[in-house]
This record gives structure tokens, C-alpha cells and sequence, in this order.
């Protein structure tokens, strides 16, 4: 029951993360439009996109090697401190040289504000590398915890700066930059507590680490390609009011994944505690979310454009088609994510790499042809299209090699009614102590 407490936990945490970062979303929306809001999308994609360039996979490794042996921490927040300071300078010197002989590449964006955003870049792959020695750890209140403060950090200067001191977007992108310098102090300042570290480097570990976390590397940058090429593409060729309205889309797609990501990121060390039984353990999970992803999508369909012409205003009223499209996307994402833990677990991911590099060429291809005549419902088109190929080709190999019938992850009645049973319980627990207290 601790694997379904600690998804219980971290999903309400995430909710709470994705309303507040709704709420900063929506202030941006209004006070800067959809044009201000591309331009801050296109950025965030820029980062994204290095980060998930130069992780070199050493943030799935933290969680693995914690995972399998938690001496490792030790060893391991040394090592990613040096890793993310030495890699998080070149990336930041590689982009900004590219940007400034490329300016093109930035549609318009004033160079000097991705510079302002690209200084980030050490600090949050810092954090990313940390917060999974948390997760192996299974520190996942603490973990969740200064997450959250992240977020209303972000909220605080959304409020502050745009609609207390009135200013515009420059203060806003260096505020945010200096936040990702206070979250990653915060978790040393908490891996210190927990755990004596050096910072001396191992070179043993991390050759450890690359060994097995540049299979993880591939398979999540190209997938990471794959869920935020669309809108750098649509920035470039429709500009930042287009990229502005299709972000609103991939933002609800952000909380549709949101329970996924979190099942998959906790999969992974309970199924290694499991090793033998991980096929079975992967393919009832995948089952039950199945039911669970379901729900989540019917109801994004339902109350969403509601919600989007209530929060962010009628000018964003457009962003409701590619949403639409996406929605079934991110339902096969979600559970090619799941299932893919398998060959995480098992160190089979040279496969999954070939499988989201094939879907990257694809959507990275469509994008660029059919963006500039159709935009972001090329986008959207091209997404879905590409999810539902890496599901469909992870779905057949995880069949292949772990012997786990098709059928086993088809939903059961059965697996309804645990569903069900859990809420009675998780219901009736908190009634109790709510009546005691």
C-alpha cells in the first residue's frame, strides 16, 4: 500500500502544483495576451529543450542506483552538483552561441531575454538530478513539498511583477531564472541534512550512471522532442501569438499526463524491489490507468472549453480545437510511459530509444511541412499521430519479451472494483479521523 500512498501523496502535490501553475498561466495570459505568453512558452521550450540535451540520462540513473542501493546517495549528490554546473555551463555557452549567429531561431524574441533564461539552465538540471536521489530515496513528502514552494514562487512573482508593480516581461523571465537558484539550494540544504556527502567526484559511479542512464537520455530527449518541438516549430513559422494559444492546449495536456508521470516515476523502484514479478506488476498498472486516464480525458473533453474561455478569456477560445486532437494523444502517451518502465527496470531501452527517435523524425518532419500552411492543428495532428505509434510499437515488445499476454492489459471488472474499494477506503479513513479529531 506504500507504492499506492505514495502516488496518492504526490498526485494531490502535483494538483496542487498544476492549480497554481494554472493560476500564474492565467495571470500571464491576461496581463501579457497570447503573444506574451508564446514568448515565454517558446522560451520555456528552449530551456526544456537543453536540458533534456545535456542531462546525458543521469537524472533516471539517480533514481535507478538509489533505487538498487541507497549507500549511493552518498556518492551520487556530489557527483550531480559537479555534472550539472560543468554540463549546465556548456549548454548555456553551445545555445547562446547558436542563438546569437541564429537569431532567426528565435522568432522575434529579444535575444537578450533567452539569454536571461538560458543562466537557469546549471540550476535546474541541478534540481532535476536532486529530486530523483529524493524519489530513490523515498523522501517523496519532502520531495513534493519544495516542489509546491517552486510553484507559489513562480505565482508570487507573477502577482508581484505584472500586477502590483506593473512591469512587463523582462522582470518577470529574471525573477523566474533566480527561483530555480533558491529551489536547488533548498534541496541541498536538505540532501544535507538527510545524508553526509563529499563533493568529491566518483568517477567509478559515473561511469556507472552514463553506462545505463544514455539508453534513459535518448529515449527522453527524443520523447521530450516529441511533446515541445511543435510549439519552437510553431513560434518560428506562425510566431509567438500562434505558439501563445497552442500553449494553453499543451498545458492542459500537461495535467492530463500529470497522474502517469507520477505512476511511472514511482513504478520504477518498487518494480526493481519486485524484479521477477514486474510484468505482472506493469501491466495491472497499466491496466488501472487505463480506467483512471479514461476518466481524467472524458472529463478534460466535457468542462474544458468552459474553462478555457472562464480563466484565460475569449481570445484563447481557438486553443480548444488542438486540445481536442491532443487529448487522445496523451492518453497513448501516458500509457506507452507506463508500460516503457519495463524496460527501464530490465535495462532493455535500446529499443524504446529506436521507437522515439523513429516517432521524433516523424512529428519533427510533419511539423515543419504542415506548420506553416495549417499551424497548430498541424501541430496537433502531427503530435497525436506520433504518440499513438510509440504506444502501439512499446505495446507490441513489452507483449514480446515479458510473455504478458495482450489481454492482461486490457481493463478487468475486477480492477473497476479495486479502484472503487481504494476510494471507499482512502473515503471512510478520512471520515474517521475527521469525526475523532
Amino acid at each position: 500500500m506504500s507504492f499506492i500512498k505514495n502516488i496518492s501523496v504526490t498526485f494531490i502535490s502535483k494538483t496542487i502544483i498544476i492549480a497554481i501553475g494554472l493560476l500564474t498561466s492565467v495571470i500571464v495570459a491576461r496581463v501579457l495576451g497570447p503573444s506574451g505568453k508564446g514568448v515565454l512558452a517558446a522560451l520555456g521550450a528552449i530551456v526544456g529543450i537543453a536540458l533534456q540535451f545535456g542531462n546525458l540520462g543521469f537524472q533516471g540513473a539517480n533514481n535507478y542506483f538509489v533505487a538498487k542501493d541507497k549507500s549511493k546517495a552518498l556518492f551520487l549528490v556530489g557527483n550531480s552538483f559537479w555534472i550539472s554546473f560543468v554540463i549546465g555551463f556548456l549548454l548555456f555557452l553551445s545555445f547562446a552561441m547558436f542563438l546569437l549567429y541564429h537569431p532567426s531561431t528565435l522568432g522575434g524574441i529579444d535575444f537578450r531575454l533567452a539569454i536571461i533564461a538560458l543562466l537557469a539552465i546549471p540550476f535546474m538540471l541541478l534540481i532535476y538530478l536532486w529530486q530523483n536521489i529524493l524519489v530513490g530515496l523515498n523522501k517523496i513528502k519532502y520531495y513534493n513539498l519544495i516542489l509546491i514552494f517552486q510553484q507559489v514562487l513562480y505565482l508570487i512573482g507573477a502577482i508581484g511583477i505584472l500586477l502590483v508593480l506593473k512591469k512587463g516581461i523582462f522582470p518577470l523571465v529574471i525573477f523566474n531564472t533566480f527561483i530555480s537558484v533558491i529551489i536547488a539550494f533548498i534541496f541541498g540544504c536538505y540532501l544535507i541534512k538527510i545524508r553526509q556527502f563529499s563533493l568529491r567526484f566518483n568517477w567509478s559511479l559515473a561511469k556507472q550512471l552514463l553506462n545505463y542512464g544514455f539508453k534513459i537520455y535518448l529515449a527522453c530527449f527524443f520523447s521530450y522532442l516529441v511533446l515541445r518541438s511543435d510549439i519552437f516549430i510553431l513560434n518560428y513559422f506562425r510566431g509567438t501569438t500562434e505558439a501563445g494559444l497552442y500553449s494553453i492546449a499543451a498545458n492542459f495536456v500537461d495535467g492530463i499526463i500529470l497522474l502517469p508521470s507520477i505512476i511511472a516515476l514511482l513504478l520504477l523502484p518498487k518494480a526493481i524491489e519486485n524484479l521477477g514479478q514486474s510484468g505482472g506488476l506493469i501491466a495491472k498498472t497499466a491496466r488501472i490507468s487505463v480506467i483512471i486516464i479514461g476518466i481524467i480525458c472524458l472529463g478534460v473533453v466535457i468542462l474544458v472549453r468552459p474553462a478555457i474561455n472562464f480563466m484565460f478569456g475569449s481570445m484563447f477560445d481557438r486553443s480548444f480545437i488542438p486540445l481536442l486532437i491532443l487529448i487522445p494523444g496523451a492518453f497513448f502517451w501516458s500509457l506507452g510511459n507506463i508500460i516503457s518502465q519495463y524496460f527501464a527496470i530490465h535495462n532493455h531501452l535500446i529499443f524504446v530509444v529506436y521507437i522515439w527517435l523513429t516517432a521524433t523524425i516523424l512529428n519533427i518532419g510533419l511539423n515543419i511541412i504542415f506548420i506553416p500552411k495549417y499551424g497548430m492543428i498541424a501541430a496537433a495532428a502531427s503530435s497525436l499521430l506520433s504518440y499513438f505509434l510509440v504506444f502501439a510499437l512499446i505495446e507490441i515488445y513489452f507483449v514480446r519479451d515479458s510473455k504478458v499476454g495482450f489481454s492482461n492489459i486490457i481493463p478487468r471488472k475486477k480492477d473497476l472494483f479495486f479502484l472503487v474499494n481504494l476510494i471507499k477506503r482512502w473515503y471512510f479513513k478520512h471520515l474517521f479521523l475527521s469525526k475523532r479529531d
